[in-house]
């Protein structure tokens, strides 16, 4: 902003020296004589989207720097402040110097430390190539500004001019991050993978955590750096909704990676599925023979952790599309048991996908009133058979989501933060904090604690 008052000041000073009226001429001869012409300033290019110009770019206090709200326009203007100050992305690169990080390096035989190779730095850092770099991109910064908000050079010098609006932004190369399909969609690129980075079962068995994600739950817990309201945040970009379209998203990424998986050189791919079917100590496993197994006894499993929740959303929106991906899901799991079918587990996964994300439109028109979440709750609750015959990641998909719905009530009614209903979910949360010690019998006796409690 600095900047373009200084360049105004000046172009209007040389308007109004060239306006002047022409002054009476020297009487020294030598005067008289044409000066050299003057060497015309360089013409400075237009900005180019698609670089990246760096975190530092947006700090300035009068931008997105300020250590305290100022309230004097749409935006908070502690953005950069409240990332560096609560926001586990900035801390993401930190995260690789530790002794867990390197054990991970270690059992991956990596060349370079964690902090030095791609696997980790895609996910760890904005790590783009050079050539994409305008400003200073320090990968010290982990998971900076743009890259959730896109690269900023094609828009950070005009998006504040009077009458400049976000969709000229996003023309610009901002990522529109109220159409919540593709905020899901970055999201998922680091907390669940796609083609170009993901933790894979080599990733996992080295050491690094496996992941579990739900979109508003975390996003909620960013902290946020946002405004609520008309124009900014509303019902429509977070809440229920946002909870909904990235159930969805996430079953439809995942199906995607399963397809790519099955006709790549990596299958089979473990992280696919359920740890639990080969991850147990066999002297405690009689609740496993006990609830007996989807096919033959001790085939690994196709985890169904991103249908878990989904199947009841698709099934309030469209009961005939649940049964169509209820079998393609059924056919998924058998396919990916025997392991020896990767076409027919790619052509199960990309099918499952189409209904899914043919449905997705309908998920995202659903309606999110307290009482529809109250019934959601109750329905998720209340699908104990599922749970009993699951694994402990669809167990932290279901409390996920139902921390999720119970925010979006509190948020109506913030005196239920202290209610039962709130301290039953906590409840499930301390059913699967270990997920080694899961007990599904005992996450159920939780889900019917919150199912009273609603």
């Amino acid at each position: 902003m600095k900047r373009v008052m200084i360049l105004f000041v000046l172009m209007t000073a040389a308007v109004a020296t060239a306006q002047q009226p022409a002054a009476q001429q020297p009487s020294n001869p030598a005067a008289q004589q044409p000066s050299a012409p003057a060497t015309p300033a360089p013409i400075q290019p237009p900005s180019v989207p698609g670089h990246y110009d760096g975190v530092a770019s947006c700090a300035n206090s009068g931008c997105h720097g300020s250590t305290q709200p100022l309230n004097v326009a749409r935006i908070l203007q502690n953005e950069y402040y409240t990332w560096l100050s609560g926001d586990r992305h900035a801390q993401a690169y930190n995260v690789l110097f530790s002794e867990r990080s390197a054990r991970v390096a270690r059992n991956m035989r990596l060349k370079k430390k964690a902090y030095e190779e791609a696997v980790c730095l895609d996910c760890h850092s904005t790590n783009v190539p050079a050539r994409l770099v305008s400003g200073k991109v320090d990968i010290e910064d982990g998971i900076q500004c743009e890259a959730c908000h896109g690269p900023a050079s094609g828009w950070r010098a005009e998006h504040t001019q009077a009458g400049w609006t976000h969709e000229q932004s996003v023309a610009r190369g901002m990522t529109d991050l109220r159409n919540v399909p593709l905020r899901a969609s970055g999201c998922l690129s680091c907390h669940l993978g796609n083609d170009k980075k993901e933790v894979d079962h080599e990733l996992i068995a080295s050491g690094h955590p496996i992941l579990a994600f739900e979109l508003d739950n975390y996003t909620e817990t960013m902290p946020p750096h946002w405004r609520r309201g008309k124009g900014t945040v509303t019902a429509d970009t977070h809440g229920a909704r946002a909870f909904a379209v990235g159930q969805a998203a996430a079953f439809s990424q995942s199906l995607d990676n399963l397809a790519r998986h099955a006709r790549g050189e990596k299958w089979p791919e473990f992280s696919d599925m359920s740890c639990i079917n080969c991850h147990h100590s066999l002297e405690t496993s009689g609740w496993r023979q006990e609830r007996g197994w989807p096919g033959r006894a001790g085939l690994p499993s196709w985890s169904p952790q991103h249908w878990a929740v989904l199947r009841l959303l698709v099934g309030r929106a469209d009961p005939s599309v649940r049964s169509q991906i209820d079998s393609d899901v059924q056919l998924i799991a058998t396919r990916v048991s025997r392991m020896n079918d990767t076409s027919g587990v790619q052509q199960a996964a990309l099918d499952a996908r189409r209904l899914v994300d043919s449905v997705t439109p309908q998920i995202a028109a659903l309606s999110w009133r307290d009482d529809d979440v109250r019934a959601l709750m109750r329905t998720i609750a209340g699908d104990t058979d599922f749970i009993l015959t699951s694994d402990v990641h669809s167990a932290e998909q279901t409390a996920l989501a139902l921390q999720s719905l119970a925010a979006d009530l509190t948020r109506n009614n913030p005196r239920l933060l202290k209610s039962p209903m709130t301290d039953a979910i906590d409840g499930l949360f301390e059913e699967i904090k270990n997920r080694e010690r899961y007990e599904p019998s005992r996450f159920v006796q939780k889900l019917g604690a919150l199912r009273a409690a609603l």
